[in-house]
C-alpha cells in the first residue's frame, strides 16, 4: 500500500463505522432488528478488516522482498568494486616496482659513467706526472 491515501482511508473507515452505528442506534426499529443490524455491520467490518490485514501483509512481504533484493544487489556491487580496486592496487604496485627497477638500473649506469669520466680525468694527470 502506498503512503498516499493511508490517512484518508482510515478517516473514511472510521467515518463509515461511526455513521453506521449512529444510524442504527437512531433508526426507528425494534430492538431485535437493531441488534441484528449491529451484528451484520460488525461482521462486515470484520471481513473488511481481515481483507485489509491480508492486503497489508502482502504489501509488506513485497516490500521486504524488494529490500532483500536491493541489499543483495548492493552487496554484489560492493564485492565487484572491492575486487576491482584490489586489481588496480596490484597493477599500480607492479608498475611501481618495475619503475623502481628501471630507475635503479639507470642510476647504476649513470654512476658507472661518472666513475669512468673521473677515472679518465685522473689518467692524463697520472701520465703527465710519470713523464716528468
Amino acid at each position: 500500500m502506498s503512503d498516499q491515501g493511508k490517512g484518508e482511508f482510515w478517516a473514511f473507515l472510521a467515518g463509515v463505522l461511526t455513521g453506521g452505528i449512529v444510524a442504527l442506534l437512531y433508526a426507528p426499529a425494534k430492538g431485535e432488528e437493531t441488534r441484528e443490524r449491529i451484528r451484520e455491520t460488525a461482521a462486515d467490518l470484520k471481513v473488511k478488516g481481515e481483507e485489509l490485514a491480508a492486503h497489508t501483509k502482502e504489501e509488506a512481504e513485497k516490500l521486504l522482498e524488494t529490500g532483500r533484493h536491493k541489499a543483495e544487489e548492493t552487496g554484489h556491487k560492493l564485492e565487484e568494486a572491492r575486487h576491482k580496486s584490489a586489481e588496480m592496487i596490484e597493477e599500480a604496485k607492479q608498475k611501481g616496482t618495475q619503475k623502481l627497477k628501471e630507475a635503479k638500473v639507470k642510476g647504476k649506469e649513470k654512476l658507472e659513467e661518472i666513475k669512468e669520466k673521473i677515472s679518465h680525468k685522473d689518467e692524463p694527470e697520472e701520465a703527465a706526472e710519470e713523464t716528468s
